[in-house]
């Protein structure tokens, strides 16, 4: 369960377990429940089926303290109802399952977690693995507490440098002899900044600036602005 410290917008800084959110968790430690993986384009039935065995599994999980996932591919409507009956069991920290896919479809992005996130305990943690390391500014501020070295991994092993603006291909840019460690500091230090950003009330001038080098991170501000004022509103201080 979140303790929330303070918000900046919808983000929120806060303290999970021991470590002070928004945070980066190690993912070859992340201890989650059994479900059953379901692709993100899939006909609405079978997505329902996996959710409710994933629920089922669950069900079964004594250990609520581990991490439960968030199954119902690209239907926000299973989602929501997923995520409302982990927290049913039991269950305080719920992960996105899907997140490369979710990257790539900014809509159904937006749409799945703020509705998630409006209808679970505001002390629920959420997780999002696998993001770069220029999303995690806009996920932050949208709510999301927990990030994870995933993307790092998996970049270095395809040999590409993250960095808080830009994957560089270490072929042509020769910047780090280390590039998983390289990587992970990219994440360390984008986490560090979203956190300075969030206790000084800028982390929406932070997630601005990096739309304005990022199309995608643009589109995902425009589609936020543009369809959830409501959300973005009731966390908002006026000045």
């Amino acid at each position: 369960m979140l303790k929330i410290i303070s918000h900046d917008g919808p983000s929120r800084q806060g303290q999970w377990r021991e470590y002070k959110t928004p945070h980066i968790i190690d993912y070859n430690i992340v201890d989650i429940v059994k479900n059953i993986a379901t692709p993100f384009k899939i006909q609405k039935e079978i997505a329902q089926e996996n959710m409710e065995q994933t629920i089922e599994l669950a069900k079964k999980e004594e250990n609520k303290d581990k991490i439960a996932v968030i199954q119902g591919a690209q239907y926000t409507d299973i989602r929501v109802e997923c995520a409302m009956e982990l927290e049913k069991l039991g269950y305080r920290t719920l992960m996105f399952a899907n997140t490369d896919e979710l990257q790539r479809n900014p809509e159904s992005l937006l749409d799945i977690i703020i509705k998630t996130r409006e209808n679970i305990n505001p002390n629920t943690t959420l997780y999002f693995p696998f993001a770069t390391t220029q999303i995690i500014p806009i996920l932050a501020y949208l709510g999301i507490d927990l990030f994870d070295t995933s993307r790092a991994i998996y970049e270095a092993k395809y040999n590409n440098l993250m960095t808080s603006t830009n994957i560089y291909p270490q072929e042509n840019y020769k910047i780090t002899d280390n590039l998983e460690q390289e990587n992970i500091n990219q994440l360390n230090f984008t986490i560090k900044e979203i956190q300075e950003n969030i206790k000084n009330k800028t982390l929406r001038n932070l997630t601005e600036q990096k739309a304005a080098t990022n199309p995608e991170i643009m589109t995902l501000h425009r589609l936020l602005d543009k369809n959830y004022q409501n959300y973005l509103q009731k966390y908002t201080q006026l000045y």
